[in-house]
């Protein structure tokens, strides 16, 4: 191959691989969008799980270390014992607490067994918004369905209104407002 056909053939190849550049950076961020989003969906799942199954640590978990929980409504709310909860071990007292108020209590206070009591947490109309590498946004609807030996019943309704960050490569909630 001639040096003019040399040239030709390599500017050809730099124009091929600077035209295909914003293609693969394209697809590169989509990737990254659908692994953060993803990982921001389990993390929530977690937290919904942990609260639903009673577990401290799955529910604590899914909150950063400084995260902070805030009941948005006039006080007090049932099933609580304080309107503001920061960082993720007085976080874990929500559970903890509810866990230790269970223990204490009478069962024949109780007009159902209380083993039979089974709470279902369920969230609806989610929607997550990554506002960037770093912060995400959440909110959602959440309704607490208790069923004991008695009856079924819808314990509680709200809503949520998350903001999570991605911290050493982990998505966390770092704030969560609940309202009823």
């Amino acid at each position: 191959m001639n040096r003019a056909a040399k040239a030709g053939f390599l500017s050809a190849c730099v124009l091929a691989a600077l035209a295909s550049a914003p293609k693969a950076s394209a697809e590169s961020a989509a990737l990254r969008r659908i692994a953060d989003r993803e990982a921001i969906e389990e993390v929530l799942g977690r937290a919904n799980l942990g609260f639903e199954l009673s577990d401290p640590d799955l529910f604590a978990n899914a909150f950063s270390e400084n995260a902070v929980f805030q009941l948005d409504e006039k006080g007090p709310v049932f099933g609580f014992e304080k309107m503001i909860y920061r960082g993720r071990a007085d976080i874990r007292t929500i559970i903890t607490d509810r866990l230790e108020k269970a223990r204490k209590t009478d069962p024949k206070t109780l007009s159902y067994d209380p083993s039979t009591l089974r709470r279902y947490n369920r969230n609806s109309d989610e929607r997550i918004v990554i506002l960037d590498g770093r912060t995400a946004r959440h909110t959602s609807t959440w309704m607490v369905v208790m069923k004991t030996n008695v009856n079924i019943h819808i314990s509680a309704i709200g809503r949520y209104d998350d903001t999570l960050e991605k911290r050493d490569g982990k998505w966390l909630i770092v704030k969560r407002v609940r309202t009823e």
